[in-house]
């Protein structure tokens, strides 16, 4: 309804509504949802017509299909209940449906009966019995004639007269506020008020750009042109890609667990691109069913065809590719019911469709469009067909990234040189603070509880030396408990030392090396069982061994938590003193009621490592002081104790400036800002060379297509040729494929019915999409279900008038964009 929110819940006095209308209420929130609900638009009297698609056919869906419907597979006693002819065959003297004479037709005797072992639905189906109504209208539609009919949504869709307002002819309304009016009488009810001005262009800001109104387009405007300047932003193209991304399935990842990168975003600026020139809703389909075989096609038309790409694409290690490549054949057949037919297809991917008239043989004979695409089943680099691509925005967006990168190093310098005043003063108190206290760069933690995984045993010796003794096991996890003074950690230093005996070698095992595969740092309050991960960033040792991949060797190794790598040293270092250094991601700041916790995980498939004497200090120097093995720079300042600032060497200088600097909040945050800006720039540099974008292309020879028993891939049945439904009776002059009715259909014959005027449901799929973009729900509550299983429309005359408008103006979005968001409905 027109109004605000306050207006859109307004509602007509408890005397003139009644309490029916109270109930009702209480339970929706919106006029409109009110009005479409009620099922009295449904209801039939006896002396009202019964219609087959309106009134029949839900019943016979929904009760008997299940069993005597279109899947062959399932059906049972040969009767199928969805043809005319084979409902009214007669059987053994009996008929399901005899016409005129409902007493006499098996199928009211049935679903009349008291007996368990004749009634239908049977007990076991699980499905409701037939109410007293429903057996009433299928006895009246005998009684009739038994005239059949197709579901609503197989019916071509056709305008109906405008209904008038009284004293105004239809003329004269919006044709959305004509219909949506006459029911609103209907039902006792009447518009809700307009909304303030305000809130209609807000509102219409966010349904048509996504954002909110721009200060200069409030006031001063018609709401007909501030509408008209709204569809001529280039947000709107952003918003109305929103909706067919998800429709999409677009991803900028293959999806699966390796999940490559792909560059399909090219596409993407398209879809935006033919929203913004309103692009006919035929042509964007046509273009991305079969752009590459328009004749002479651009580079953009082929592009447009990374729509039916967008599929998640498998790497996976042991599958066969061509289970893969299957797969992506009815993902794209899936998707075809999904967005454009309104249809639940998958159905068929195993069996003929229980309640809608679509079989097996119809499933595969879609798919056959799409089976001779040049692709093999592979993911990432090799998921082809690709094409070459320079987006045309590239460019542009070097340009502004350029620009923001050199505004933000601009930045960062300003805050440098504030930060380089600042520094002068912070070391004049460096330098007096080391001529009077002693420097000490590491502070050794005092364990407060010790143990190990395992079962060896740790004890604190002199020096706040751990030493592992008692039981070898052939791996352990050592913890050490600790708290400390300072009130924030920088990094962890872990020394580890020979033992304390004739080997004197560095580990417990056989040959004296030990092997650390991850090394955990937490927190946790005192007296509490939570423990807050801590992330590191860098490692570095005095030694190590060279090594790549799944090896041991490298100390950055034990960051991984990955055991078939970590820290180790040769042989000919096993019975010196080993340093290991590991920063941590950002400054730990400890409140004074916490203790850390120090993990060390010896978990190597070699096993017989486990470290046999260890020390743990923490620091909390920022920057590259817990970054390398070389003396901290206030170590070397402590060491040589200059009485001012001139005694300094030019290289300590910068190694004292470079901490400050790794330390200053407000210069690093700008810092940060220049990275991310420099980052930027390298990605949209990149993404401005010849991109490999996932394209549709047909392979030289076609392959065969069969349908496949229970939807197994590679369990041929009976082989297909490219068609349509035959519920749909397509005939090759609807489509202007080219020869005879013989001729093999292409993907541009399949895009080219998909938006024909042949066809029943797109235009109404794609009107009932653009409702639910703007009032949340559609005129069919299920937009992905148009058939026998889905809800039958709210206002299905205005559903049907707007999908002939859609195509009577060449499938231009925005003419009935703006039909509908001008109406006193919206």
């Amino acid at each position: 309804m027109a109004g605000d929110t306050q207006g859109r819940l307004q509602l007509l006095t408890a005397e003139s509504v009644g309490c029916v209308a109270k109930t009702v209420l209480a339970c929706f929130r919106l006029v409109f949802v009110i009005i479409t609900v009620t099922e009295t638009a449904w209801a039939v009297d006896d002396a009202a017509e019964i219609l087959f698609g309106r009134d029949v056919l839900p019943i016979l869906s929904d009760r008997c299909f299940h069993c005597h419907g279109p899947d062959e597979s399932h059906r049972e006693a040969d009767l199928r209940l969805d043809v005319r002819d084979e409902a009214l065959k007669d059987r053994a003297g009996t008929s399901a449906i005899r016409v005129g004479d409902p007493r006499s037709s098996e199928l009211i005797q049935r679903v009349r009966s008291t007996d368990e072992a004749t009634v239908m639905p049977p007990p076991d189906s699980h499905r409701k019995a037939l109410t007293a109504e429903e057996i009433r209208i299928l006895e009246t539609w005998i009684q009739q004639g038994a005239v059949w009919g197709k579901h609503w949504s197989f019916e071509l869709p056709r305008k109906s007269a405008l209904p008038g307002r009284k004293g105004q002819g239809p003329q004269s309304l919006n044709p959305v506020d004509a219909f949506v009016g006459d029911r609103l009488r209907r039902e006792g009810f009447a518009f809700s008020p307009p909304a303030d001005p305000h809130v209609l262009r807000r509102r219409l800001a966010f349904d048509l750009t996504g954002l909110p109104p721009r200060a200069d387009l409030s006031d001063g405007t018609t709401t007909d042109a501030f509408i008209d300047e709204l569809l001529k932003s280039p947000h709107y193209g952003e918003r109305m890609a929103m909706w067919w991304l998800d429709a999409a399935r677009y991803s900028d990842t293959d999806g699966y667990q390796a999940d490559a990168t792909r560059s399909n975003w090219p596409w993407r600026d398209w879809v935006i691109g033919a929203f913004n020139q309103n692009m006919p809703f035929d042509q964007f389909t046509i273009e991305q069913f079969a752009g590459d075989l328009l004749p002479g096609p651009t580079a953009e038309q082929i592009l447009a065809t990374c729509f039916h790409r967008n599929h998640m694409t498998n790497g996976e290690g042991g599958r066969d590719p061509e289970e893969s490549r299957v797969d992506y054949v009815i993902d794209r057949t899936n998707t075809i019911g999904t967005v454009w037919l309104g249809l639940t297809l998958g159905c068929c991917q195993c069996h003929s469709h229980k309640f809608d008239p679509v079989s097996q043989h119809d499933y595969y004979r879609l798919s056959a469009f799409f089976n001779s695409i040049d692709e093999d089943g592979k993911a990432g680099g090799g998921a082809k067909p690709f094409m070459k691509y320079k987006s045309p925005y590239a460019d542009r967006a070097v340009s502004e990234a350029a620009g923001i990168a050199d505004e933000r190093r601009r930045w960062e310098q300003e805050a440098r040189q504030k930060a380089l005043k600042q520094f002068e003063s912070w070391l004049e108190l460096q330098i007096d603070s080391v001529r009077q206290d002693s420097f000490v760069p590491w502070h050794a933690l005092h364990p407060q509880a010790l143990d190990s995984t395992e079962g060896s045993l740790l004890r604190l010796a002199g020096e706040s030396i751990v030493e592992a003794t008692g039981p070898n096991p052939f791996q352990d996890d050592y913890r050490i408990i600790a708290r400390t003074d300072l009130r924030r950690v920088t990094g962890i230093r872990l020394e580890v030392f020979p033992e304390n005996s004739k080997r004197g070698t560095l580990s417990r095992g056989s040959t004296g090396q030990f092997i650390l595969t991850d090394v955990k740092l937490q927190i946790r309050r005192m007296g509490s069982n939570q423990l807050t991960d801590v992330e590191f960033d860098n490692a570095v040792a005095t030694h190590e061994i060279p090594a790549k991949g799944r090896a041991y060797g490298r100390v950055k190794d034990t960051l991984d938590d990955d055991p078939r790598n970590g820290w180790m040293v040769d042989a000919d270092e096993i019975r010196n003193p080993q340093t290991a250094v590991f920063a941590l991601k950002q400054p730990l700041e400890i409140p004074a009621d916490a203790e850390l916790v120090f993990v060390m995980l010896q978990r190597s498939t070699d096993g017989d490592a486990n470290i046999g004497r260890f020390r743990v200090s923490v620091s909390d120097q920022p920057g590259a002081a817990v970054r390398s093995l070389n003396e901290m720079p206030l170590a070397e300042l402590a060491r040589l104790k200059p009485s001012d600032s001139s005694e300094i060497s030019p290289q300590l200088r910068d190694r004292l400036l470079a901490q400050y600097l790794s330390d200053h909040a407000h210069y690093q945050h700008y810092v940060s800002l220049a990275e991310r800006a420099d980052q930027q720039l390298a990605e949209c540099r990149k993404a401005s060379e010849s991109l490999n974008v996932m394209v549709l292309a047909e392979r030289e020879k076609k392959r065969k297509t069969f349908v496949l028993n229970r939807g197994v891939w590679d369990a041929h049945a009976d082989e297909v040729a490219a068609g349509f439904p035959d519920v749909f009776q397509v005939h090759p002059s609807d489509t202007d494929a080219a020869g005879d009715s013989a001729a093999e259909l292409s993907r541009l014959e399949l895009g080219r019915w998909i938006v024909s005027r042949q066809n029943p449901l797109t235009a109404r799929v794609v009107v009932n999409h653009l409702w639910q973009m703007l009032f949340g729900y559609g005129l069919v509550r299920t937009p992905d279900d148009f058939g026998l299983q889905g809800e039958r429309p709210t206002h299905p005359e205005l559903l049907d008038w707007l999908a002939v408008e859609l195509m009577e103006h060449d499938w231009n979005l925005q003419h009935l964009i703006r039909l509908i968001v001008s109406s006193q409905t919206y």
